[in-house]
């Protein structure tokens, strides 16, 4: 055998390799824009420049529409402790 058929056959199993160690996306995670009135709150997080920003979407079922809410949180404030409130504070609303 050949440097040249040896090569191919290194690069061949190194792509297949690379194919098999790509782990699927976890089944929880939805990647939709579409309205799902089944869910009655969203939160997205997004990095910004000295912290997150938190959007928060809900559904209207009487007036039939979308409400959409941001929170900002620093780097100075603790993540889960902001998240807990922003949840609450969002379910109070409803």
């Amino acid at each position: 055998m050949g440097i040249k058929y040896r090569f191919k056959n290194w690069v061949r199993r190194w792509l297949t390799e690379d194919e098999e160690v790509k782990e699927p996306k976890p089944s929880r995670l939805i990647e939709s824009t579409d309205l799902d009135s089944n869910q009655p709150l969203r939160i997205t997080i997004h990095r910004a420049a000295g912290g997150m920003v938190v959007e928060t979407r809900t559904y209207d079922r009487v007036k039939d529409r979308q409400n959409q809410n941001l929170h900002i949180i620093t780097h100075e404030q603790d993540l889960a402790e902001s998240l807990s409130k922003i949840i609450t504070m969002e379910s109070l609303r409803g």
